[in-house]
């Protein structure tokens, strides 16, 4: 499958080569904005061993989302997702009955091999086959878990797995979110906004504000693509102001993509750069360089399609 099947966005073609690389970088940080996971302290010296051996495949993890097309929060939602699933599984294998340990114990004898790839499926899956009786709560993190494991090599699983969390936890933004992401992934636009509709109203009624930003900036987008170029700036800005009373960068620079691409498909590239000014400013108050590197990118692909 194609990495990076947001390419079909590209039907903004006014300005393609621009508008295209701009959406890219807009897509991919929609899911953004989630609290991080805060690891649980090991009591013994063995567990302390197994959570260094963890923390060390958790890093190539983390090496591995930063050749793709990831943004920070996303990709640390992701990372905490597995370090949750992780850590469950090594209480199940201490704690549970002999069925359960043998399947937690089955999967966590496969990070020996050093992966956190599909080999950790079949274990997995197994144990959530056979954990149907445990706690929701502790079955819903499996399944966040297989959904971080699969959302980039096998997003049809990882949608499915997200949707069995959010079935059992019908209130879990985090789950609708990626629902979200990964139905605009697929092109289905109706079944991504309802997500990130069900997202907004949680978040009103929790009175949770970052929820409601990450609503905002996926509403936007949608909004753009459907070329309601209006209501996609209103989404943005709305997004924007909470991010910037929240103190997310890491949100800001997603409706600044957004809110450039929204100008650049009006045909005002003067807009869409100062824009992607800002964000590029974001990112080097952050440390990434990549994207930096990206967005001076973009910046001169504005300037060759300006002419002389």
């Amino acid at each position: 499958m194609d990495k990076h099947p947001q390419n079909w966005f590209y039907w903004l073609n006014d300005y393609a080569p621009a508008v295209g690389l701009i959406v890219t970088g807009a897509f991919a940080v929609i899911g953004a904005g989630w609290a991080l996971f805060t690891w649980q302290k090991s009591k013994a010296g063995s567990d302390q061993k197994t959570i260094g051996h963890l923390n060390n495949l958790l890093d190539s993890y983390r090496a591995d989302l930063d050749q793709r097309d990831t943004e920070l929060a996303q990709k640390e939602a992701l990372i905490a997702q597995l370090k949750a699933m992780l850590e469950l599984a090594q209480k199940i294998a201490a704690g549970a009955d002999d069925k359960l340990a043998s399947r937690a114990r089955a999967l966590l004898a496969d990070l020996g091999q050093g992966s956190l790839g599909a080999a950790l499926l079949p274990d997995l899956r197994a144990l959530i086959q056979d954990y149907e009786q445990g706690p929701i709560k502790d079955l819903v993190q499996l399944h966040m878990g297989e959904g971080a494991l699969t959302f980039y090599e096998d997003p049809q699983a990882s949608l499915a797995a997200y949707r069995r969390a959010h079935a059992l936890d019908p209130e879990n933004t985090e789950a609708i979110s990626l629902i979200g992401v990964l139905e605009l992934r697929f092109g289905n636009l109706k079944a991504a906004e309802d997500a990130f509709r069900q997202v907004l109203d949680l978040g009103r009624i929790r009175d949770d504000q970052g929820a409601i930003a990450v609503a905002y900036a996926g509403l936007g987008f949608i909004a753009m693509t459907w070329g309601d170029l209006e209501e996609a700036v209103d989404y943005y800005n709305q997004a924007l102001a909470l991010d910037k009373e929240l103190g997310r960068k890491e949100g800001m620079v997603v409706n600044y993509a957004g809110l450039g691409a929204v100008a650049l498909k009006r045909g005002d590239r003067r807009e869409a750069r100062q824009f992607l000014v800002q964000a590029r400013g974001l990112y080097a108050e952050m440390g990434v360089q990549p994207k930096v590197a990206q967005i001076d990118e973009w910046l001169a692909n504005l300037k060759r399609l300006a002419g002389p």
